[in-house]
């Protein structure tokens, strides 16, 4: 069947999607029955499969930097996005188009009313989306990053994959599990039969974890720290090991697929990865960065690289999260902080935490209008580092505000 209405613009692709999209419980079968319809899309090309609690993003950018500079074509699905859509789905290291993206989900939708399913959760759509969209385009690489955990996400119903966890840590309680020792249950749940886990900076006793699933599964466990030492331009010293773990990655990949690799090129690529919204330096004056710390993990990488890169700067923290986020820790250690001065926020998305959700929590001091303290104080900082963090939803509303109103004429461009 063809759509008797199509939707033309990406107001009604939102649109669509607020009304048709709800919490779904999860079952791998709706998917399943549009991939099984168009012949599986998401089996034509090799995948490498990431997931971790921290470092999934910039893992996945610089394996599609690493790519692109050897010559090989990529498409990334990635999540959530800053700005637009688009960004979730990267053919050689450009949004896709809008009107392709426009038409891609008008395909979705066509398949999805054919097939009568009457309910989708929103990752779940966008995730088939990619999938649909892989069948179109010729590349030589998936780079694909889990939505939530990994067994159980969306992206899991690949059957074999190259796969890498990058971190594990505390996130998504209780939906992954009450501690670290279920969530990696969770993260090691994408392995699958014979393939490769390229493993990042992980404790010794969530690796006993994934080395059993993998063993369990005859694959082979390749950790980061058998790859080179190498230097990142990024701030945060974690990056190295992303990158590392980055490489790991791509060099299975290439070895597996009988593909040229040259250590020079793939070192050279990771130099000149651009990570949005990872200590993204924004503004100048004074110095304003943005970051998706939204976890206990996260936020001590964060402090940790602030206060070792400004050790004689006054650190200013705005921090804003989802309500439904375990907050507690992490507000308690940024407080610990005397170098660091916070406040806690909101922004204009239904779920943002507000401030009767902090008051349980904290006596930081609550701002309701972030965009506004930020000018009014702007002028007596112009020395301080300024950091927007917590959850992606929020920086992407300080990324668009700030660069869409002219502040200050130094304002970096995306």
């Amino acid at each position: 069947m063809k759509l008797t209405i199509l939707m033309h613009n990406m107001a009604q692709i939102e649109q669509w999607l607020a009304l048709y999209t709800k919490a779904a419980p999860k079952d791998f079968s709706r998917i399943k029955s549009v991939l099984d319809r168009l012949g599986h899309p998401e089996l034509k090309t090799p995948a490498i499969h990431v997931t971790g609690t921290n470092g999934k993003g910039s893992t996945c950018r610089y394996i599609e930097q690493m790519a692109a500079d050897h010559g090989y074509s990529t498409l990334l699905f990635t999540s959530p996005h800053l700005v637009t859509l688009t960004e979730r789905i990267r053919h050689n290291k450009e949004n896709i188009d809008e009107q392709a993206f426009i038409q891609l989900m008008n395909t979705v939708r066509e398949h999805i009313e054919a097939l009568n399913i009457p309910v989708m959760s929103y990752f779940e759509v966008l995730t088939l989306a990619f999938f649909i969209y892989a069948g179109q385009v010729t590349v030589d690489l998936l780079i694909i990053e889990v939505g939530i955990g990994g067994k159980k996400d969306y992206t899991n119903i690949l059957p074999h994959a190259i796969r890498v966890i990058t971190s594990i840590g505390r996130d998504h309680i209780p939906s992954l599990g009450k501690d670290e020792y279920e969530i990696t249950d969770q993260k090691a749940g994408i392995m699958h039969e014979g393939d490769s886990m390229i493993v990042g900076e992980i404790q010794s006793e969530y690796l006993a974890i994934i080395q059993e699933k993998v063993d369990k599964y005859h694959g082979q466990l390749i950790s980061y720290k058998m790859q080179p030492r190498m230097a990142t331009p990024q701030l945060g010293f974690y990056q190295e090991w992303n990158a590392r773990t980055a490489y790991a990655a791509f060099l299975t990949f290439t070895k597996e697929n009988q593909l040229h690799f040259n250590m020079q090129t793939a070192i050279a690529s990771i130099q000149a990865t651009a990570l949005p919204g990872r200590l993204e330096l924004i503004a100048k004056q004074p110095a304003t960065f943005i970051d998706g710390a939204h976890n206990i993990s996260a936020i001590k990488a964060l402090v940790k690289a602030l206060t070792t890169t400004f050790t004689d700067r006054r650190i200013i923290i705005y921090y804003s999260s989802l309500d439904r986020k375990e907050i507690d820790a992490s507000l308690h250690y940024l407080q610990d902080h005397s170098a660091i001065d916070l406040f806690v926020t909101t922004f204009d998305y239904e779920e943002a935490a507000k401030e009767n959700d902090y008051l349980a929590t904290t006596d930081a001091k609550f701002v309701n209008n972030w965009y506004d303290d930020y000018k009014k104080s702007a002028p007596a900082n112009v020395d301080a580092v300024v950091v927007f963090c917590g959850s992606f939803y929020f920086i992407s509303e300080v990324r668009e505000k700030l660069q869409s109103e002219d502040i200050y004429e130094n304002i970096s461009n995306f």
